[in-house]
């Protein structure tokens, strides 16, 4: 498949190349009941409509489009990467988050939690301690159970929270044109 999205990137906008590969193409590493059933458990988990579960990163294309590990196939270190985009989940931990730096209370990834949320999605890792934070443990709990419940394979199973499609996009066009530009 890296040689059709390479030569893709000549040929497609990357909003196109998001539809092709993100939004429509069967997962590489997961067979149509695996990805079916991982979507449907977190869509069914957190409440949100089954197709704003959306896998990305290697686990989908079969290798990465990150600058650092360019074009390197998924491998038994690799993540499945999945973004789940809800307004009103994302709003909610917004909220929370905000009261919780209005509380004073630590949080040494508040600034790089901001940032994160500034360019519309949560990163989980830059939540507050899950023993402050119920979110942060809820969250994690139900990725490792996915994670260690071997459905998926021995793989690390991780997700962003994304405000809207439109940042969900915006974030891959990043990568996105960083191939484009190395292809031309």
């Amino acid at each position: 498949m890296i040689d059709e999205f390479k030569e893709d990137l000549k040929n497609l906008s990357s909003i196109n190349l998001i539809r092709k590969y993100i939004y429509t193409a069967q997962p590489e590493l997961l067979d149509y009941a695996q990805h079916y059933q991982l979507k449907n458990e977190i869509c069914e988990h957190f409440r949100v409509p089954f197709n704003d579960v959306i896998m990305v990163g290697s686990a989908k294309l079969g290798f990465s489009i990150k600058p650092e590990k360019r074009f390197e196939l998924f491998s038994e270190d690799s993540d499945i990467d999945l973004a789940v985009v809800s307004t009103s989940l994302f709003e909610q931990v917004w909220q929370e988050a905000f009261l919780y730096k209005q509380s004073k209370s630590d949080w040494p990834q508040s600034e790089k939690f901001f940032r994160y949320l500034s360019q519309g999605w949560i990163r989980p890792d830059k939540l507050p301690s899950s023993q402050f934070f119920n979110f942060t443990g809820e969250w994690w709990d139900f990725f490792n159970q996915l994670t260690t419940s071997g459905k998926y394979g021995p793989y690390k199973i991780r997700a962003g929270l994304y405000h809207s499609s439109f940042f969900l996009e915006e974030y891959q066009k990043i990568c996105i044109e960083q191939c484009i530009g190395e292809i031309n």
